[in-house]
Order: structure tokens, then C-alpha cells, then sequence
């Protein structure tokens, strides 16, 4: 006996030979809508393996990479990024653009632009910056209908860096997986201690003598 799979590849040869001749082989069709329809109710009382996003969300992997954002320094709460543009210059698509803003003490970011839906999420930016300023998101929810809203300003980057979880990967840790292995310094050898002098033994007490 042919196999389900064989005999539903030959209903609808079977089908497509009637078309051709103008005739209708209608024991064919009635295999056929009775195989789909046995596909469709063995699947209705299956358990659904989809989840209904958004309400219900799937945990990300703890190596996931999403969205680019922008973070704050954690000890002064300043802007991280000091508008080096080594992301701009380093981004193949060429995405980003970086005014740099002069100070005192630091250089700022006096413009930040990301046209995210040109970027190819390479993640060299994050790989190159120093301060660990811009950083992948353990997320992906920007959907949206309006190409315009993908163009992310400052403000919007460091919005997106609050609103979702930090992923594990900065730039400083990105460099140092991929440098050479650091070797172990070899440990100098113990200096041998010094011998403790020997001290003479005692002299011999003389036995004394018996008395008659």
C-alpha cells in the first residue's frame, strides 16, 4: 500500500491530467479534500507551539543581540560616549553620524544619529568604542510602519538603552575574547635560605671519682 505523502502526489497528477483533458476525476478530489481536512483536525487538538506576542514573551538567550543603544557612565551618570566617531568611521553601511561637542574635562556627543533600518547589526561599532558608550540590547521590539521613526536620534538611543535589558557583550570584552591568550608570567625561583650555624656541643661534665 502507497505511502499518504505518495498516494496525495498522485491525486493531484491525477488532478492536473484531468485539467489538462477538460475532465474532472472526482474520485481524486475527494482524496484530496478529505486528506487536508484529516491534516486539520489532527492539528486542532494539538498543543499550540506559537506564543501570542506581545502579553506572552519568550526569554532571550543570555548571548542575544539586539537593538543599538546608548548608555550613561555608572559611577557619574554622564553621557559614556566622547564623540571619538570610531563607530562612524568603522560602520561598513555607514549608518551613523557623530558630531563631537568639546569640554573641559571630556569631549561630549553633540549629535548622535543611527538610521537603524539600514544597519546591518555587524556589531563593530560596539567592538570599537573605548568607553563602552554604544551597546546591543537584549531586545528587538521596534516595529513599526514608518520608515522615519527607524532614524534614532540621541535622545532616542539612550531611551531604548533604559527601557530594555543590557546585553553581556561591550566593547572591552569584545576585545579581549579576541586578542591573543595572555601568557602566564613565569614565577622566579625561591631563593635558598641560609643554613643556621651550628653551635658547638656542650663540653663533657668530668665523672667524679669514687671515694674509698
Amino acid at each position: 500500500m502507497a505511502s499518504p505523502e505518495l498516494q496525495n502526489v498522485a491525486d493531484v497528477r491525477a488532478l492536473r491530467d484531468a485539467r489538462r483533458t477538460g475532465g474532472t476525476n472526482v474520485p481524486a478530489l475527494v482524496r484530496a479534500v478529505l486528506s487536508a481536512m484529516r491534516m486539520t483536525l489532527v492539528n486542532l487538538f494539538r498543543k499550540p507551539v506559537t506564543v501570542h506576542y506581545p502579553t506572552t514573551q519568550r526569554p532571550y538567550p543570555d548571548r542575544y543581540r539586539g537593538l543599538l543603544a546608548l548608555v550613561y557612565e555608572e559611577d557619574t551618570g554622564e553621557e559614556a560616549c566622547i564623540g571619538c566617531r570610531l563607530c562612524e568611521f568603522v560602520c561598513p553601511p555607514a549608518v551613523i553620524k557623530v558630531e563631537i561637542q568639546k569640554g573641559e574635562k571630556r569631549n561630549y556627543a553633540k549629535a548622535f544619529t543611527l538610521e537603524l533600518y539600514a544597519c546591518e547589526f555587524c556589531e563593530l561599532c560596539v567592538q570599537v568604542c573605548p568607553t563602552d558608550a554604544i551597546v546591543m540590547m537584549k531586545s528587538f521590539d521596534m516595529a513599526t510602519s514608518d520608515r522615519r521613526e527607524l532614524l534614532l536620534d540621541k535622545d532616542r538611543l539612550h531611551t531604548i538603552g533604559l527601557q530594555h535589558e543590557q546585553s553581556w557583550a561591550t566593547g572591552n570584552r569584545l576585545r579581549d575574547m579576541q586578542g591573543p591568550p595572555k601568557l602566564a608570567r613565569p614565577e622566579k625561583p625561591a631563593a635558598p635560605k641560609a643554613a643556621a650555624p651550628k653551635t658547638p656541643p656542650p663540653p663533657a661534665e668530668p665523672k667524679a671519682g669514687v671515694q674509698a
